[in-house]
């Protein structure tokens, strides 16, 4: 599909209005990295702040292994034809070397205005998630990236990396965020073409960003999900999702998205903020006993107001991890002049699976590297 082809809220081109000089927030990063080495990155902005009927999504690309990223190469906008707000980018990269740039749609009501830190903004952008939308690249380390036709895959809100499961099953931690009693992932024994719904374990609470994230020890099945309780919790299913246990505080945590992952040599990979209940630091994890403990570990960063972590696996044990840093304007807001100092950056740390035994950076290793900084400073364009 060229870009002619379409749809008008996708653009494989996208202009100048999409730059950083043109952004007031940006946050909520993903990070994918194709066999042949390309990296992809991808996050939401647009609007004032988050959620606005003027949000979208960016994706960018480095051919040479981060040090230098592109303009956009893509934007998807809100479709307001729809009615829905395209949010929360997830980048995915499968055992086929295919690209998945996936977003949630979110939908607003025709009395919603754009969001406003000056005056009451619309409570109504966070009341349901329709779906998860997708555009894949068959061959992402072309010169020229060829887009199937975008598709709607699945419901709920996916804001996690999917995984493949020891059958070859995809799953997809597409999570149903309010008024469900338990949680959900999507399962595709196709890859990727249809998806039934796996109902999970029994959630302690509703109305929260569940942000569920699937692992495997062995053929069992564990989901870590967020809560606002204190704690990440972890619950398990050893029959393939038909039961499940009950869920359990697992570590103390903000509310606040983590990931966890399986390496390629095994052990499992933990990115979550430094503090136990704030969204200060941000650090990696690794353990050797599936989870039971994590012996291992790195800070990448001891600043506060830092969220939304990424992690991709490269060659030889690197790792490439986004997050973002004070993503938005109503941070460091001063009201006389109704201008801000937040940050508005996403980070890059690539390291070595070596630096965590070792707790300290090797020489070819960099934490919390800017690769992108809003420069609207004002509260309203």
């Amino acid at each position: 599909m060229n870009n002619n082809e379409m749809p008008k809220y996708i653009s494989l081109n996208p202009g100048e209005e999409v730059l950083e000089k043109h952004r007031a927030w940006q946050g909520c990063p993903t990070i994918a990295r194709t066999k042949g080495g390309r990296l992809f990155a991808g996050w939401y902005t647009g609007g004032m702040f988050e959620p606005c009927i003027n949000n979208y999504n960016v994706l960018i690309q480095s051919d040479d292994n981060g040090e230098t990223w592109s303009a956009p190469i893509m934007a998807v906008y809100s479709d307001y034809d729809a009615m829905h707000r395209n949010i929360d980018i997830q980048l995915w990269v499968d055992d086929k070397n295919r690209l998945w740039v996936m977003w949630t749609h979110s939908p607003y009501y025709i009395d919603s205005t754009p969001a406003t830190i000056k005056a009451p903004f619309d409570s109504n952008y966070h009341k349901e998630f329709t779906g998860i939308e997708v555009l894949i690249c068959n061959n992402p380390d072309s010169d020229e990236l060829v887009w199937e036709n975008p598709r709607v895959v699945c419901d709920g809100f996916l804001r996690c990396k999917p995984i493949i499961r020891y059958n070859g099953d995809y799953v997809f931690p597409a999570y149903d965020w309010v008024n469900k009693d338990n949680y959900m992932l999507r399962i595709s024994k196709d890859c990727g073409e249809t998806f039934e719904d796996l109902i999970a374990a029994k959630k302690p609470q509703n109305n929260v960003f569940d942000e569920t994230m699937a692992y495997e020890v062995g053929k069992r099945l564990c989901i870590m999900a967020r809560t606002d309780l204190g704690y990440c919790l972890e619950a398990h299913s050893d029959d393939d999702g038909k039961t499940w246990s009950e869920t359990v505080e697992y570590q103390k945590a903000p509310s606040s998205r983590f990931f966890i992952g399986r390496l390629s040599s095994g052990q499992l990979v933990l990115v979550r903020n430094a503090a136990e209940l704030l969204r200060d630091g941000m650090k990696v994890c690794l353990s050797e006993d599936d989870g039971a403990t994590w012996p291992y570990e790195l800070i990448l960063d001891t600043r506060i107001i830092l969220s939304y972590p990424d992690l991709e696996e490269g060659e030889n044990g690197d790792l490439y991890i986004v997050y973002d840093r004070e993503r938005d304007n109503r941070l460091h807001l001063n009201k006389d002049t109704w201008t801000s100092t937040a940050a508005k950056e996403i980070l890059l740390s690539k390291i070595n699976v070596q630096d965590i035994y070792n707790g300290k950076l090797g020489e070819n290793s960099y934490t919390a590297r800017v690769i992108s900084k809003a420069e609207i400073d004002t509260v309203e364009l």
